[in-house]
């Protein structure tokens, strides 16, 4: 089994997502590694989660946490890529070896030749960019065109305005290296409703058998 571009699954807190995500094949799956946040992981629990996986790569998700919190969280957790909202961050971390992902908030957007900006200084230390919406909003097509624009210059993972209805045409028809897809609450232990991510990633899923 394998999907037809580079998915990172966000804020992944319980077994479900975990496991299907990675029977999914997914390249990257990330968990909220700062305390107070609602999807939070404990090193207890990310350790019980991980514990379970194989083949694909752990983000620790750290939001605009300071320099200080990221260094001293970092050791409790065994993680690949560290991703931050803060543009002051990759170059202070550059020298580790896990690599960096810059996100941007698309809800506090700023102005794209702003945002091309801040792109443009930490492009070296990044792995890649990640636009998401922390509301979960479909925002108007002129937005994502200008993330889309964007991505013709840099390597930008889009993780907002995708459905299983779009989903491919963005992958075929634009510069995105991938897209990003978020996790979410259990109905109760063992029992999620996978329906919006299952239709995206069968959507992507590439047919073995042809």
């Amino acid at each position: 089994m394998a999907l037809k571009t580079f998915v990172k699954i966000s804020e992944v807190n319980n077994l479900s997502d975990a496991r299907y995500g990675a029977g999914m094949t997914v390249n990257l799956m990330g968990f909220s590694l700062v305390e107070g946040t609602r999807s939070f992981v404990t090193p207890e629990n990310f350790m019980e989660l991980t514990g379970w996986l194989s083949g694909v790569d752990f983000v620790g998700e750290f939001g605009n946490a300071s320099e200080e919190t990221i260094k001293k969280t970092l050791p409790e957790y065994e993680i690949t890529y560290i991703q931050t909202d803060n543009p002051a961050i990759p170059p202070l971390f550059a020298d580790l070896d896990q690599k960096l992902i810059l996100r941007f908030n698309v809800d506090v957007l700023l102005k794209t030749e702003d945002v091309a900006d801040i792109m443009k200084q930490t492009s070296e230390y990044v792995d890649f960019f990640l636009f998401e919406s922390d509301n979960g909003i479909q925002y108007k097509e002129h937005i994502l065109e200008e993330v889309l624009k964007l991505a013709k210059s840099y390597s930008v993972v889009l993780g907002f305005n995708i459905s299983d209805q779009n989903v491919e045409e963005l992958v075929e028809n634009s510069n995105i290296k991938g897209i990003a897809l978020k996790g979410g609450e259990e109905i109760r232990p063992g029992f999620k409703d996978f329906d919006e991510l299952a239709d995206i990633l069968e959507t992507l899923e590439i047919d073995d058998t042809l």
